[in-house]
């Protein structure tokens, strides 16, 4: 039997479910402000404050600085300055492109603008993202915008937590040698 005439009805069907009740939507928990490092403000219109993530590894300025010049990205109007608070803090402005496939079909692209602070500490070290925008850019043009902060719940912001924690876990796994 044809592989297409199995696929085709499951596709058809799948118009009359709510995507989100699909097990492929809803495979990770919803980030919200009882997830561990997620910060959420206050402000009369809610949004994501800022992230962290902590390792073990220990800090050390002299693999950390290189690590942060090879995996992010500089936003165009900054210096790419790297910046030391005395030996155990690390500073800068940072540019996450991702693209990828809104389900499964249309590309579209997010830029995720933020600020990183590595911080040494007795223990290990802490990942703090802040300063966190995310504009988005898709190929039909149906939900564009320049940086905005983000919601605190929604698909964006899961979006965002699962960019930065993949950008934290590629910089410990950098800073660890």
């Amino acid at each position: 039997m044809n592989p297409c005439l199995i696929a085709l009805p499951i596709l058809l069907l799948t118009g009359c479910t709510p995507l989100k009740s699909l097990p492929y939507f809803n495979r990770s928990e919803p980030i919200s402000a009882q997830t561990p490092g997620v910060a959420i403000t206050r402000d009369q219109s809610p949004r994501l404050a800022s992230l962290s993530f902590f390792s073990d590894t220990r800090f050390t300025a002299n693999h950390a600085e290189p690590c942060v010049r090879e995996l992010i990205s500089v936003p165009e109007q900054e210096a790419g300055i790297v910046q030391y608070s005395g030996n155990d803090v690390l500073t800068t402005e940072g540019l996450l492109v991702v693209d990828k496939r809104e389900l499964g079909l249309l590309p579209s692209r997010y830029r995720i603008r933020f600020q990183l602070a590595a911080l040494g500490q007795l223990n290990g070290t802490r990942y703090g993202f802040s300063r966190i925008r995310v504009a988005r850019k898709d190929a039909l043009g149906l939900d564009n915008h320049d940086f905005i902060p983000i919601p605190p719940a929604g698909q964006t912001t899961q979006q965002v937590y699962r960019e930065l924690r993949r950008l934290y876990q590629q910089l410990d796994a950098c800073m660890a040698g």
